[in-house]
């Protein structure tokens, strides 16, 4: 089944999303705010949107070190993405 031209629109802006995330992400850790590894999910973004747009509602997804593109493309707030692959929050819907 072909995705409508607005679910297009609708992931296109997703993928948007997590590479601006991870931008300032990756500058927050230039300055030293970002304790502990950070692994940056750049050029990946359509990989998370793609899959999670699969996904029912209460689907889980259980991340790993990079689940950052993962946990926005499920509708997350990218605010509050920071610390998942830090092992704060690595399952959820």
């Amino acid at each position: 089944m072909e995705p409508s031209p607005e679910s297009l629109k609708a992931m296109y802006g997703t993928v948007w999303r997590i590479r601006l995330f991870e931008e300032e992400a990756n500058r927050q850790a230039t300055f030293g705010n970002v304790q502990g590894a950070f692994h940056m999910y750049c050029g990946e973004e359509a990989v998370a949107v793609g899959f999670c747009a699969h996904l029912r509602p209460d689907d889980y997804v259980v991340g790993t070190h990079r689940s950052h593109g993962h946990y926005i493309a499920k509708g997350g707030p990218s605010e509050s993405a920071q610390g998942r692959g830090s092992g704060h929050r690595l399952l959820f819907r």
